[in-house]
């Protein structure tokens, strides 16, 4: 299973790229709304999180979703290393 650093370090850069946000704007406390993510943005970065990380998360992330918050989803979510996620 990949490390919660990891997990932290590529969403830090996912949500800077995104948001177009300094990496130094997103640390374990800022909501997504604080850093400038609206409702539709959410539910595009919801999508990209799920793609790139290749996991399906089951409810939908709000706006005042924290990055460590969302750092912890990822880590919960992802399948052990090697293996496909279930699809059930």
């Amino acid at each position: 299973m990949r490390s919660r650093l990891y997990i932290a370090f590529h969403l830090q850069w996912l949500l800077a790229c995104f948001l177009e946000q300094s990496l130094h704007n997103i640390r374990p406390g800022a909501a997504l709304d604080e850093l400038g993510a609206d409702s539709f943005d959410v539910v595009e970065l919801q999508a990209i999180v799920e793609e790139t990380f290749n996991i399906l998360i089951p409810q939908p992330i709000r706006t005042y979703t924290t990055f460590a918050e969302l750092v912890e989803l990822v880590y919960r979510l992802l399948p052990p290393q090697g293996k496909a996620p279930s699809t059930s």
